[in-house]
């Protein structure tokens, strides 16, 4: 409850007894039991002037009895007076020119009605004036100010109460049932018995509804009727009670509604007669029964003239018309109230008694708002701002936008009721600052609310927070239920506000922080700067000298408004703020956004940083870092580091926390290989920079650290610069260097010198390294080498052959020489230092394509005498035995026996060497080579016998080749002679298909031979050919049947015929 208006008694004592009154504009007419009429003027209060009225004239003798009642049709300048049975008519404005309604005597009601009406499409202002006389009822009309008609219709009872609904409609009650009377049809129609023991059945199921939100007055609730339709179908139920004589009311609310009463029930119908269920789900049930009922744009206003038999006597009762709610009950001690009425559309209401006039001045809106909020009713706070007509439309939704405001803020922190509070929040489009406030201090950090204006106490006990919580308690406001003193009714007791549980919403507040963060993102995706948000503003200026620790209480309050007639001063507390839209940077936003939802995740959801910080996200670094590192989130740190380029932070972390003992999940070398996977191409520096100390002291294998860093298909690891990569890799093993170098080779076909002679300078290190340890190079090394050696193309031989040994490694020598294209050399090489002529053999079929020539180098070598500048080898091996000679004996001693011994292994090599490459080695260079004294063997004849084939198959082949090269000749000149023999007949009218012109004699043509045998030559002009002809034909193609007969080269042998 709260003051929705103060009482004034503005004439007091007045020496006549009033019986009626009504106002309209600045007048205020009273009617006395004497006949007289006082006309007052009323000068509307303002912020320096008081409410103001004066007497402006008195006509005693207006009526000849007392006037029972008066009414005022304004659109038509008329005055109603019911005085003695009779219905009067006066000018308004003279009150003058009295008109009686002789058929209205013995009248009792009267009800007048205005409005548009659309007659035959034109709109018309429409005024009707209602009589109830005797048994009849009279319906006076006006139309546009002037009179239109009157209308009598029939009454079968007495009617108690009438008012229209619509300039057709008349609603009336009788002493048993309301009844509707169609105008236009003269129709009547039953709407419900007006009986009071079956409206206080159908009441009572709404009661206890109306009683539980702590708006309604305390009642004794009965039992309500089972009934299928529920409590509206009700209706039906007990209806047929006796009839009394309590009189009816019915009273007309805003919004072409009538508000139905029969003692201290009341219902709403619309305008064609129809129960509002919709909007009025319940009965209105007043405190008190009332005499007489009036409404403003909010409030349905009664009095009664029964104070209850309790302590407290009221006699004004005040409800909410949305609601239905208890507002305010005022108590008028001079004298019981016989009326109450309104004027100037529903803004000014009146209430009269028998001597005293008093005016109930409304307290500013922003003043019932602020009590309504202090109550912590902020549902009844939307329905008065919504239907109060003293505010601006565009006041009117600032200030409803601020009630919804301090409610969602309400619900989350006084009701737990955090999703529809977040949910309130986005549709006002409050930035997400707002409900990140709402949060504790640890949560919201400098967002957290140090002065909070809604009235919600923020000492409420946080489950998570502990001694954490910082946030500053709220000032006490005043319960829901408590009254000033003047309205007699005991205050309850403030309840205890609900405990707000935390961790459910922190919940809500991840799930809102959620869903906001993907509207950022979509935002910059689509290239938006800014975001419009509604910011909260306070505003000191709108109560400068109210200080909040010195705001008096509303008893005060009211008591200062009762001794001042003035408007009283607003004293704004919870809605000293303004609502302002402002664009706030999308990334601003989005830091925030992160950073809060960051700090929830550690609260209540740890699992969730990962996916947070492993995509690009706003979190401000310094926070979160702090954060991270006080919850010992080391693994998310690295994910934070890493979203923000802090490269070079994220391995210093990993690698301190891998060579910690208490490392945890980062400890050891796999960490910080399995991060440096991640880094992009151009970081390629602090890669080297953090992989030495996994490659050097790591428990994994470098080979496998090559392999995932350096020797892998990420588009970064294929961008590094591989020469700077094999130099760094040559530092820790120059196996490294041969396994990366191995995997750019074969995958991604690198063809670089550079690279190739790294992989050549690796090997020899290796090998190198294994022949000091080892005293043996390893075999299966050394046959890569050779197999890269004869493979690659791209190394350079001369580098090479500089770093190989002297005395070592001939057969890699050999392989390199081949490179230079010193042939004799390299075999050589392989005959006297290898001593393998097998390998001398296969050394000439891999370059037999490269030089023809070398199988006959080899023979030479062979019949030769081993050259000077080549370690011989192979004579070791013969005097060792391990080359045997041909008599299979004792191995020579003497170096006359060596040499028999080498030339007779070369000689039996040289004949199985002719025989198996006779086609590589002319005839003509190997008899020249062979020595006279060379015996005749199988070997020697198979070589003959080879290089003779081979001569008579390139004879026969020639003839071969002759002999068809004759055939194709004869067949040329017997097509050529079959083509001259043929005649083509020139006429006059023979013209060209490409040009359409005609061939004339003198004319230069060209003659294209038929396709097929039964067709025609085509003639053409040779200019034309010449521009359509295809392009050249090949050779084969000139012989052929379509290449065409020039007119100037073949003319003269082709036979013409002209016509």
């Amino acid at each position: 409850m709260h003051n929705a208006f103060d009482i004034r008694a503005v004439l007091r004592q007045l020496p006549v007894r009033i019986e009626s009154a009504v106002a309209y504009s600045d007048r205020l007419l009273l009617g006395t039991a004497t006949g007289a009429l006082l006309m007052y003027r009323v000068v509307e209060p303002t912020k320096d002037r008081p409410l103001n009225i004066s007497l402006m004239e008195t006509k005693k003798a207006f009526a000849r009895k007392a006037i029972e009642h008066l009414d005022v049709i304004k659109e038509a300048g008329v005055l109603v007076c019911l005085a003695d049975g009779l219905v009067t008519l006066y000018d308004l404005h003279s009150l003058s020119g009295a008109t009686p309604l002789n058929n209205t005597r013995g009248a009792n009601l009267v009800a007048v009605h205005t409005a548009v009406d659309y007659i035959d499409g034109i709109p018309t202002l429409v005024s009707k004036l209602a009589v109830h006389a005797k048994r009849k009822l009279v319906v006076l009309e006006w139309r546009d100010a002037e009179f239109y008609k009157s209308l009598e219709y029939s009454a079968a009872e007495k009617i108690t109460a009438m008012q229209f609904a619509s300039a057709s409609l008349l609603v009336v009650s009788t002493a048993r049932e309301f009844l509707t009377l169609q105008l236009s049809q003269n129709q009547w129609d039953d709407l419900f018995p007006a009986d009071t023991a079956s409206l206080r059945t159908v009441a009572a199921g709404s009661l206890s509804a109306v009683g539980n939100n702590g708006t309604g007055p305390e009642s004794t609730s009965s039992p309500q009727p089972a009934s299928s339709g529920g409590m509206w179908g009700s209706w039906g139920i007990g209806l047929s009670g006796s009839s009394t004589d309590v009189k009816t009311i019915i009273a007309r609310m805003p919004g072409e509604k009538l508000l139905l009463c029969h003692e201290d029930i009341g219902v709403f119908i619309n305008s064609a007669g129809k129960l509002c269920r919709q909007e009025y789900a319940d009965p209105t049930l007043f405190s008190r029964v009332p005499t007489g009922i009036t409404h403003t744009s909010s409030y349905v206003i009664s009095i009664s003239s029964d104070h209850g038999g309790s302590d407290t006597k009221t006699n004004v009762e005040v409800r909410n018309i949305g609601t239905q709610a208890l507002v305010q009950q005022l108590c008028l001690t001079d004298e019981t109230p016989m009326q109450v009425f309104n004027g100037s559309g529903g803004k000014h209401v009146w209430a009269v008694g028998r001597h005293t006039v008093w005016r109930l001045i409304p307290v500013p809106i922003q003043q019932q708002v602020e009590d309504v909020l202090a109550a912590g009713q902020y549902d009844e706070a939307l329905s008065l701002v919504a239907r109060s007509d003293s505010i601006l439309e565009s006041e009117k939704e600032e200030l409803t936008v601020k009630i919804r405001w301090l409610r969602a803020r309400w619900l989350f922190r006084e009701q737990a009721k955090y999703e529809e509070a977040l949910s309130e929040l986005t549709d006002l489009g409050a930035t997400p600052t707002e409900a990140i406030s709402l949060c504790p201090e640890r949560i919201a950090g400098e967002l957290a609310d140090e002065d909070i204006e809604d009235g919600v106490d923020g000492s409420d006990s946080d489950e998570l927070a502990g001694d954490e919580q910082n946030q500053q308690p709220q000032p006490n406001v005043e319960s829901a239920d408590s009254v000033n003193p003047n309205n007699g009714s005991k205050p309850k007791p403030k309840q205890k506000q609900k405990q707000v549980m935390w961790k459910e919403a922190l919940y809500a507040i991840m799930r809102y922080l959620t869903e906001h963060r993907r509207w950022l993102q979509r935002a910059a995706a689509d290239g938006k700067r800014g975001l419009e948000y509604a910011v909260r503003v306070l505003d000191d200026s709108l109560d400068d000298d109210v200080d909040d620790c010195d705001i008096r209480s509303s008893q005060q309050a009211h008591k200062a408004r009762c001794d001042d007639d003035s408007l009283p001063h607003v004293r704004l507390k919870r809605l000293r703020f303004s609502l302002e839209n402002m664009e706030i940077p999308v990334a601003a936003m989005s830091q925030v956004v992160d950073t809060t939802l960051l700090k929830v995740y550690l609260e209540c959801s740890p699992g969730l940083l990962g996916p947070l910080l492993r995509v690009k996200n706003h979190c401000d670094v310094e926070q979160s870092e702090g954060l991270l590192i006080e919850h010992r989130r080391f693994s998310e740190l690295v994910d934070l580091y890493h979203g923000k380029g802090l490269y070079r932070k994220a391995l210093q972390l990993l690698q301190s926390q891998g060579m910690s003992p208490d490392g945890g999940a980062l400890r050891g070398t796999y960490p910080t290989v399995r991060y440096l996977l991640r880094l992009p191409a151009d970081q390629f520096e602090l890669i080297l920079e953090y992989i030495r100390w996994p490659l050097q002291e790591g428990e994994e294998l470098p080979s496998s650290i090559v392999a995932s860093v350096f020797a892998d298909d990420r588009p970064a690891a294929e961008t590094f610069p591989r020469p700077r990569v094999a130099s760094f890799l040559r530092i820790v093993s120059p196996s490294l260097v041969i396994q990366y170098l191995t995997y750019v080779f074969e995958t991604w076909n690198d063809e670089t010198g550079v690279l190739h002679d790294d992989m050549v300078s690796a090997y020899l290190d290796l090998i190198g390294s294994t022949v000091s340890t080892a005293n043996a190079p390893d075999e299966q090394l050394r046959q890569r080498l050779r197999r890269f050696l004869r493979t690659s193309k791209r190394y350079s031989p001369e580098k090479t052959l500089a770093r190989l040994p002297d005395d070592g490694l001939l057969q890699e020598r050999a392989l390199v020489l081949s490179r230079l294209g010193r042939h004799e050399h390299a075999l050589g090489l392989l005959v006297f230092g290898v001593a393998s002529l097998t390998l001398a053999e296969q050394y000439c079929v891999d370059n037999v394509d490269s030089c023809a020539g070398v199988f006959v180098l080899l023979l030479k070598i062979l019949v030769g005498p081993p050259p000077s500048d080549i370690i011989d080898n192979e004579a070791a091996l013969i005097r060792s035995g391990d080359l045997a000679g041909a008599d299979g004996g004792s191995p020579p001693s003497t170096a006359a026996q060596v040499e028999d011994a080498r030339q007779i292994v070369h000689r039996r090599f040289a004949g199985h060497f002719l025989s198996v490459h006779h086609q590589h080695i002319p005839a003509a260079d190997a008899l020249r080579l062979l020595p006279p004294d060379l015996s005749f063997t199988p070997d020697l004849l198979a070589y003959l016998r080879g290089q003779l084939c081979a001569l008579d198959q390139a004879t026969r082949a020639s003839d071969v080749v002759r002999n068809l090269r004759v055939g194709e000749d004869t067949q040329s000149k017997r097509r050529l002679h079959r083509l001259q023999s043929g005649f083509v007949v020139i006429s006059e009218s023979r013209t060209c298909p490409h040009c359409l012109k005609r061939i004339g004699s003198g004319t230069a043509f060209a003659v294209i031979p038929p396709q097929e045998k039964a067709a025609r030559p085509v003639v053409v002009h040779y200019s034309c050919w010449q521009r359509h002809k295809p392009s050249p034909p090949s050779h084969a193609e000139s012989r052929s049947d379509s290449s065409p007969v020039s007119g100037e080269a073949r003319v003269p042998s082709i036979k013409l015929k002209w016509s």
